[in-house]
């Protein structure tokens, strides 16, 4: 590791767009900042960041004097170098002694930022940075791969043409002959939930289903069993199911409406038939936890999400007698087979195990087939970036008129394309391609015109308002806070939904 030291602040530098080194791009990244100049944020940043800085042709914003003044003030103590790919600018933060450690990578012949860290002093800094170094070297040619991508379409135009299929019969065939279906899907997405909502009144999806698993906590197992042995569609009792999912709740109306149509299929059949429904995920005892201690120290014991839900689902398919098989619909980042940490695990990524699909597969070879759903690329906070493999996929999509199909990866140019669906796996060397990570591909329909979010507004009673009140005081925070809403009641929240969605598209800034 090379060590040279500046010692200088950035406004010492010469305003003046330069991505000829390490420090040179770092000064000129702060003087656009200073500036205000947004729209050449995503130019100085490396390629597997720049969704979080404004588009291309953002307008360029005024910067309070005391906000310029403080980013050219920035101090900038020394810069540390790895091999010839990797570096760091180390600033000061504030007047202690902590260290801002930025890092830079040498992407595309220019040194562009990565990230930042946060040192506790100068010597600890460092020593993170030497730490890091290796893995953001390795993901260099990872990102020269994902920056690559076929212009011409014609090959995918004609796989589509000879080998997809209506997405319906896809599923329902891959239902017969594999034990374990697992369908990736996007929450809160209508068009996915009625091909469901399709697929499970076809009278061949009883005949092959026995058992679907679903993404809700485990803890509530006793809940959806009285659910489907009632009368009647209970649907306060399924609302509460949705009311712990998360801490302050699961509005995917899509899910809830499955979860009727699946009550109203067991209606119809003899009781030998009858399609049990299995809570996998973790639990969570929301209503249970008197303080933040309490509720902090359950979830440092919870187990991998993961690890939970393969446990569960291969515990309940090796108990399980008789010959029909089984559907497991969970998000599209559970539903991959690459053998990387997984994410939404409940773990920091560091410490987590493979995504619940990869821990299937080996424990069930030969038996699962995974099925990715189409989609922009997406982080597991929302963050849209882009569409996948530069918008080939989607040109091939709409060449062939936009038709929902599905199809196999293996032996395709769509298996064949580096993986770039998911955002926080992408860039892991480990990953692959797209038929390394699914076997079957569903295409819904063109991004462009997607409506938004379709939300369970009944969720959301007077009573649960309440008690969201006293959860978001555990999680020191208030309802207004997390719903954005100026009031803590029902009628705020719905209407904050409701104005969000209405007339919306799902992913405004493709």
């Amino acid at each position: 590791m090379q060590v040279v030291e500046v010692n200088k602040r950035v406004r010492d530098f010469p305003d003046r767009y330069d991505l000829s080194s390490p420090l040179r791009s770092f000064v000129t990244f702060k003087h656009l900042m200073a500036k205000g100049s947004q729209s050449l944020l995503r130019s100085v940043n490396t390629y597997r960041n720049r969704a979080y800085f404004p588009e291309d042709d953002a307008p360029d914003v005024q910067v309070e004097p005391e906000k310029r003044t403080s980013i050219l003030g920035t101090h900038i103590r020394e810069v540390v170098l790895y091999r010839d790919s990797v570096a760091a600018v180390l600033t000061d933060y504030q007047d202690g002694p902590l260290v801002i450690i930025t890092y830079m990578i040498h992407e595309d012949g220019k040194w562009l930022s990565a990230g930042e860290d946060l040192g506790n002093d100068l010597e600890d800094a460092r020593k993170r940075f030497r730490e890091k170094a290796p893995w953001f070297a390795s993901r260099i040619d990872r990102i020269r791969e994902l920056r690559a991508a076929p212009s011409d379409s014609a090959a995918f135009v004609s796989y589509l043409e000879t080998h997809g299929q209506p997405p319906e019969s896809y599923l329902l065939d891959a239902l017969g002959r594999h034990r374990l279906v697992i369908y990736g899907e996007v929450h809160r997405r209508k068009a996915s939930w009625d091909l469901m909502k399709r697929v499970v009144v076809a009278p061949a999806f009883a005949l092959r289903v026995g058992t679907i698993f679903m993404e809700l906590s485990s803890d509530k197992q006793d809940a959806l069993d009285r659910f489907y042995a009632g009368a009647n569609a209970d649907r306060e009792l399924l609302l509460d199911v949705f009311r712990d999912v998360q801490i302050n709740g699961w509005w995917d109306r899509g899910m809830f409406e499955f979860l009727i149509e699946v009550w109203k299929l067991n209606e119809t059949l003899p009781a030998s038939r009858k399609i049990k429904v299995v809570a996998v995920d973790i639990p969570r005892p929301f209503r249970s936890f008197s303080s933040e201690e309490e509720m902090k120290q359950f979830f440092e014991r919870a187990p991998d999400r993961n690890e939970e839900m393969a446990d569960i689902i291969y515990d309940t398919m090796v108990r399980q007698d008789g010959n029909r098989n089984y559907l497991f619909i969970v998000g599209i980042a559970h539903a991959t087979t690459a053998p990387v940490p997984g994410i939404a695990s409940g773990r920091p990524r560091s410490e987590s195990l493979p995504p619940a699909a990869a821990q299937l597969a080996e424990r069930l070879p030969g038996q699962v087939f995974s099925i990715f759903q189409h989609g922009p690329i997406i982080s597991n906070d929302g963050t849209v970036h882009g569409y996948v493999r530069h918008g080939l996929f989607d040109r091939a999509f709409k060449r062939a008129g936009y038709t929902s199909v599905a199809f196999d990866l293996a032996d395709s140019p769509f298996g064949r394309e580096p993986f770039d669906g998911i955002y926080e796996i992408s860039y892991d060397n480990d990953v692959g391609q797209y038929l390394d990570n699914y076997d079957g591909y569903i295409y819904l329909g063109s991004l462009a015109t997607e409506e938004s979010e379709y939300i369970l507004y009944d969720l959301f009673s007077d009573e649960y308002v309440e008690e969201l009140t006293r959860r978001a005081a555990l999680a020191g925070t208030t309802v207004e806070a997390w719903f954005g809403v100026e009031v803590a009641d029902r009628e705020a929240i719905v209407s904050h939904f409701k104005q969000r969605t209405k007339g919306k598209l799902r992913w405004p800034r493709l």
